[in-house]
């Protein structure tokens, strides 16, 4: 069988690789160095990108905790470096992506790693670790989004970091639904509450942490080139176990360098690992029990409109547990988010519409000096059920309130405002300023800014 090495030998290694005796005859750049047998069954793709930041932090050295109390933690550093493969084997698809920045371990660094396949024309089924289908700006490629960080309404906030999870999810879409031009989208999924590699409460590597369900359903009434519209909701159920926690937070109200302020916690109890001596039961010795629950609602509404982009979501979290964990707290709160942001493209570009996951993309440079595209975001999320004269649920991560004060008011708001600089396809700078406020009302407002940006390769 003849083999092409126009791309050097990695290009023939991977080939060998993936198909065994069945070796690849062809080697192409297409998104990647690319693999595949003359008869379409073996096909592989090498990938990756690398996001390179920096961060300049301006704290609020007014107030005694938050960014007061922050070391400074300004400068350069990796934000991701992943290498992805991603291929096909009699019809059979599979992604592996691996962040091998900042991972101490390679299951870590573990983001999609799935094997999928399509049900005929009734949508498709993924078998491993994804993200189950929430909102536009958490399903959305961090290649794609129009600033660093993703909006509140992301797993950077509402979701308290629960971002990637194993377990099944099928997603279905369909194009000329109702009408012309228009398209639906439906996935649900079936999730553990943790991911390859994380460290929970009972060590790396623990099968569950406890399961979540969602569902997502979407309908574009409108999609053109250039024009578009999107209307969605999402509905998330998750369920702890074992004495795991389920928050609420924002870990980059201000920079992703920047204090992560938790606005709602609710933990069980770890199991014993021996039974309890006392017949009298207790949080302390309830086996595992008090284990929180959080429901989460979504609603979604976005467009592009030539090089105007539009996009707003709405979240609205409720935790609760059987047990309050400390007298006086709340054992149901209820946090909610907004986000709204603004773009628009200078050198005339329009930002397109994924179908296959219901959001939007970025598009390619028109000219060759590249594009520059200028945005505006907004982020608001509040718990709204604080206990009175509180000190613990929504105390701040670093420092502490004077002495003799309360926190009446629980929310954080921040308005970022950027720039974006195309160069090609594939290579990207971000400058963006971000302006911070934690309101803790008599407790005092911390309010810090924030320049952070990124350059961007991927291949």
């Amino acid at each position: 069988m003849k083999i092409s090495v126009r791309y050097g030998a990695l290009a023939v290694f991977l080939g060998a690789s993936v198909s065994g005796a069945a070796i690849a005859d062809s080697a192409k750049t297409l998104g990647g160095i690319v693999v595949s047998s003359d008869d379409g069954n073996f096909v592989a793709s090498l990938g990756g990108r690398i996001q390179f930041d920096y961060t300049g932090i301006l704290p609020d050295k007014g107030v005694p905790f938050d960014s007061g109390d922050e070391e400074n933690d300004s400068g350069f550093f990796f934000r991701r470096v992943y290498l992805s493969l991603t291929g096909k084997i009699y019809g059979w698809r599979y992604r592996i992506d691996e962040d091998i920045s900042n991972t101490a371990t390679p299951a870590a660094g573990f983001k999609y790693v799935f094997v999928s396949h399509d049900i005929g024309d009734y949508g498709t089924i993924r078998v491993g670790q994804s993200k189950p289908f929430r909102s536009m700006d958490e399903l959305v490629s961090d290649l794609d989004t129009p600033f660093v960080e993703r909006n509140v309404n992301s797993s950077y906030g509402l979701f308290g970091g629960r971002q990637y999870a194993q377990g099944l999810f099928y997603r279905y879409s369909h194009a000329n639904t109702l009408m012309k031009d228009d398209r639906i989208w439906a996935g649900v999924s079936v999730y553990s509450l943790n991911s390859a590699g994380a460290v929970t409460n009972e060590g790396t590597g623990t099968p569950t942490q406890g399961m979540g369900y969602n569902g997502r359903l979407a309908y574009e009434p409108i999609v053109r080139d250039r024009e578009w519209l999107h209307v969605g909701a999402n509905f998330s159920s998750e369920h702890a176990d074992n004495g795991a926690s389920l928050s609420a937070y924002d870990s980059a109200w201000y920079s992703y360098k920047g204090v992560t302020q938790t606005l709602a916690s609710f933990s069980g109890s770890t199991p014993n690992a021996t039974p309890p001596t006392t017949s009298a039961p207790s949080l302390a010795n309830i086996g595992g029990g008090n284990n929180p629950s959080v429901a989460i609602a979504q609603g979604e509404l976005a467009g592009a409109f030539g090089s105007l982009y539009l996009q707003s979501e709405y979240g609205l979290a409720r935790f609760s547990q059987e047990k309050a964990s400390a007298k006086g707290v709340p054992n149901v709160q209820h946090v909610y988010a907004f986000s709204g942001e603004g773009t628009y493209y200078l050198t005339g570009e329009s930002r397109g519409y994924d179908p296959e996951v219901a959001s939007y993309t970025k598009p390619a440079p028109r000219h060759g000096f590249g594009a520059v595209e200028v945005a505006l975001g907004y982020n608001f999320i509040k718990n709204r059920d604080l206990p009175a004269d509180d000190t613990s649920v929504c105390k701040p991560s670093l420092g502490a309130i004077k002495s003799g004060r309360t926190i009446s008011r629980c929310d954080l708001t921040s308005v970022t405002a950027g720039v974006n600089y195309y160069a090609n396809r594939n290579i990207q700078f971000s400058l963006d300023y971000y302006y911070g406020d934690f309101n803790t009302g008599n407790a005092g407002k911390n309010l810090p800014k924030a320049v952070n940006a990124r350059m961007q390769l991927n291949f």
